[in-house]
């Protein structure tokens, strides 16, 4: 073999040394496959549905002010103290969410949804019901940045003052 043959063999052989290592076939395999990085998480409020608590049963006994069997309903009722700020920001609430257009402007009642002039919920009970629709569903569903715990309050004055009107 002439040294022009061996420089020709061994340049040949470089070459392909050099094309296998630059293509992976050097024997480098990558150590670990590139994962999908975790979907990342946005944080929103959201709000569960509390279930109420049943209202405990009372003995009906005449306690003095002429009222025989005074009910547990009835004695929330006097309980409530409304504030004439708050109904007249009720109002605007009850306005703002256009509650009278299924209501009624007074919320007497219409075809479309019954009256709320009999209004019997506690306040805790108004609020969850308000942020998760309660078993009506969505339509009755108000967020945070649509309907906020004061407006919720105010609003609940205003429905409680309705009842007053019957």
């Amino acid at each position: 073999m002439t040294a022009l043959s061996r420089f020709c063999l061994l340049w040949w052989l470089t070459i392909i040394l050099i094309t296998s290592v630059a293509c992976g076939g050097g024997g480098v395999q990558p150590t670990a496959t590139p994962r999908d990085a975790p979907p990342t998480q946005t944080p929103f409020p959201t709000f569960a549905f509390v279930e109420p608590t049943k209202a405990p049963v009372f003995e009906q006994t005449s306690d003095g002010s002429g009222r025989s069997g005074a009910s547990a309903d009835d004695a929330a009722e006097d309980a409530i103290t409304l504030d004439p700020k708050k109904v007249e920001r009720g109002l605007g609430r009850y306005e703002a969410l256009a509650c009278g257009s299924c209501h009624g402007a007074q919320g007497e009642g219409t075809d479309k949804a019954g009256g709320l002039q009999d209004f019997a919920m506690s306040e805790d009970d108004f609020i969850t019901f308000v942020r998760t629709g309660g078993e009506l569903g969505t339509d009755h569903q108000y967020s945070t940045d649509r309907l906020s715990n004061s407006g919720s309050r105010n609003l609940y004055q205003y429905l409680v003052s309705l009842a007053g009107t019957s």
